[in-house]
């Protein structure tokens, strides 16, 4: 078989795989659970998602080489700072390749809201997640409440008005 026609089977192949897995597991859908996980954040502390147990938790895939990444920063900030006190946790995983990068980004910003980091998107990729940035909101109960693609606004008042109304409901632990 030449080169050419085994390359062509090999991305057939793995376009067919990549088709199927997304096809047959598109992740998880609102009003289920989320997955859990544990990962490290820039000082090596282990978190785990299940500790936010009882928050509303923003749970965000980000990269400091996407710059709709970049652009929603500040505003993630921002929310952090306005709702962390009523039971909101802002968590914004990093799927960058290098730590280093992180640090720097989050230095540079003065970002004070828990920054994780998904050392070869193994999280990320559980989540179904490939676009970025994607944003989770949780429930209080773990559950999940919307899914957004792409940068966003996250103190227009519409969200902010959201995310206080969830916020106020009561946990529905199963």
């Amino acid at each position: 078989m030449r080169a050419e026609s085994r390359a062509a089977l090999l991305f057939a192949a793995l376009f067919a795989c990549a088709s199927l897995s997304c096809k047959g597991n598109p992740g998880v859908q609102v009003g289920e659970a989320v997955p859990g996980f544990t990962l490290p954040d820039l000082k090596g502390r282990m978190h785990a998602l299940d500790e936010l147990r009882g928050k509303v938790v923003v749970l965000n895939y980000w990269a400091t080489w996407c710059p709709p990444c970049i652009e929603e920063m500040p505003s993630l900030e921002k929310l952090h700072e306005a709702l962390a006190s009523r039971g909101l946790a802002v968590v914004a995983v990093s799927v960058d390749e290098r730590f280093s990068d992180i640090e720097r980004f989050v230095d540079e910003r003065n970002l004070t809201f828990t920054v994780l980091h998904d050392d070869g998107m193994k999280v990320s990729r559980s989540y179904k997640t490939f676009k970025y940035p994607e944003t989770y909101i949780i429930d209080r109960s773990g559950r999940l409440k919307s899914k957004v693609v792409g940068a966003r606004d996250w103190v227009a008042p519409s969200v902010i008005r959201d995310l206080v109304a969830l916020l106020n409901e009561p946990s529905s632990e199963s």
